[in-house]
């Protein structure tokens, strides 16, 4: 769980904390999240769609089944680059390539 600096109401809820964790990153919240991003007009640099902390946000949304748009325009700043930067740190390292394995496993 991830507990916000800043508290945002999103409907008729308070949300003070987030859920996005390790389980949360799926298969499909990343393409969900990436086809989001793309038919929306996301831009990013060649190779780099990971470093957009635009499509960071739009994973968190997917992982928490909230709204982009309620977190890009009620979060704070500091909430904002917290719940970015730990969705960047899943697509690092062993997160990334744990998800691969299963997918493969499946096949």
């Amino acid at each position: 769980m991830l507990k916000l600096a800043t508290p945002i109401t999103i409907g008729e809820k308070t949300i003070t904390e987030l859920d996005i964790t390790e389980s949360k990153f799926t298969a499909g919240v990343i393409i969900d999240a990436e086809k989001e991003f793309l038919v929306t007009g996301g831009i990013f640099p060649t190779g780099q769609l990971e470093e957009s902390k635009a499509f960071l946000l739009y994973v968190a949304a997917k992982m928490t089944e909230y709204n982009y748009n309620d977190f890009r325009d009620k979060l704070s700043g500091k909430d904002f680059l917290a719940i970015t930067s730990r969705v960047r740190g899943f697509f690092s390292g062993s997160a990334v390539e744990d998800l691969i394995s299963k997918i493969l496993e499946k096949q």
